[in-house]
């Protein structure tokens, strides 16, 4: 069941982002379901993340809507989350870690790791890769030894993409996939590294670039969305 939500939310926040899926374009979890092949359950949990994200809206009859996200937006969110995730990390190395918080960034690196050096397809290990991520964000942020700092975010965790750990998935580049992947891992290897050692500043600057790495890397991540047309600009699709 949870592997079957994670492939559905990150499928479908990666199409919203893409602008496969337009604003105002209506979306039920019947038609997710069929479409990606899964039960209807799984569906609904997932477009109910996605609510709770802003990326979709209830309607006030069944199903959702798809919301406008404009890249400015995007842009805003990204930076906000970076900032406050830069903070708990130089937070973190300044004051330590306590074994227990270092013994769950150990394992979130651990879980990556062994996903990533699997043969299997990233589609099928999507929920492994989510639970690693979800919970080296988590544990920076709400274990850093400032509560004021995840208070403040969780004002913020409405917008678009500030999301703690959260993934998107193309199912049509898996390798291209796992190369995104690859890369947001050597990042937490780097991270732990500084936090152990209490390098602060390096613990914040290599937090922020990872925060940050949805506009830092977009050529190597993010593609050009065709618009036909004369004068039409294209769209950019974000990754994180």
């Amino acid at each position: 069941m949870a592997s079957s939500v994670e492939h559905v939310l990150a499928v479908i926040r990666r199409q919203i982002l893409n602008g496969d899926r337009p604003p105002g374009e209506k979306i039920s979890e019947a038609a997710i379901a069929a479409e990606l092949g899964v039960s209807r359950t799984p569906a609904r949990t997932a477009l109910a993340a996605l609510q709770a994200e802003g990326l979709i809206e209830k309607r006030k009859g069944r199903g959702f809507t798809i919301r406008s996200i404009s890249t400015a937006d995007v842009e805003k969110s990204i930076a906000v989350r970076a900032a406050l995730e830069a903070l708990a990390a130089a937070t973190m190395a300044q004051t330590g870690m306590s074994p227990e918080v270092e013994a769950d960034l150990s394992r979130s690196i651990k879980m990556s790791e062994d996903m990533l050096a699997g043969d299997g397809p990233v589609a099928s290990q999507l929920e492994l890769y989510q639970e690693a991520n979800i919970l080296f964000h988590e544990t920076i942020m709400k274990r850093c030894g400032n509560e004021l700092i995840a208070h403040t975010f969780e004002r913020i965790a409405m917008l678009p993409l500030t999301s703690l750990g959260s993934l998107m998935f193309k199912a049509t580049e898996p390798r291209r996939e796992r190369m995104r992947l690859t890369v947001g891992h050597s990042q937490h290897v780097i991270i732990f590294d500084a936090l152990k050692k209490r390098d602060v500043a390096r613990a914040e600057a290599m937090m922020r670039e990872h925060s940050h790495a949805a506009l830092n890397y977009s050529d190597l991540f993010v593609r050009e969305v065709v618009v036909d047309g004369p004068g039409k600009k294209p769209e950019l699709a974000w990754d994180d």
